[in-house]
């Protein structure tokens, strides 16, 4: 899948399709993605009214086999949470577990 590597696609965003976005967003990025930054999902979060960003550690481009476990449990407390409207953290930063 190189197309996202090509010259046409370095100024590319998504930025302004997503100012319409009204529902609850869980913007995801693994820190050690080789494609994206934590700028990418900040970015979403300035545009899309209650976005939630979860920054993943020990996690590349595919948070969902780099962290499943993770993000499964970082899902499942954001769509409990999503139309709640006590406060909450708009940022959280999660790893799996250690193991003994």
């Amino acid at each position: 899948n190189d197309v996202w590597l090509s010259p046409a696609f370095r100024t590319w965003s998504i930025e302004d399709q997503i100012a319409t976005i009204g529902c609850p967003l869980l913007a995801v990025q693994g820190l050690d993605d080789e494609y994206g930054t934590l700028a990418q999902i900040e970015g979403i979060a300035r545009r899309v009214p209650h976005t939630r960003t979860l920054e993943l550690r020990a996690c590349g481009h595919s948070p969902h086999r780099d962290q499943p476990d993770a993000l499964i449990r970082e899902a499942r407390a954001f769509i409990r949470t999503a139309h709640d409207p006590s406060p909450r953290p708009s940022r959280a930063s999660a790893t799996a577990p250690s193991h003994p």
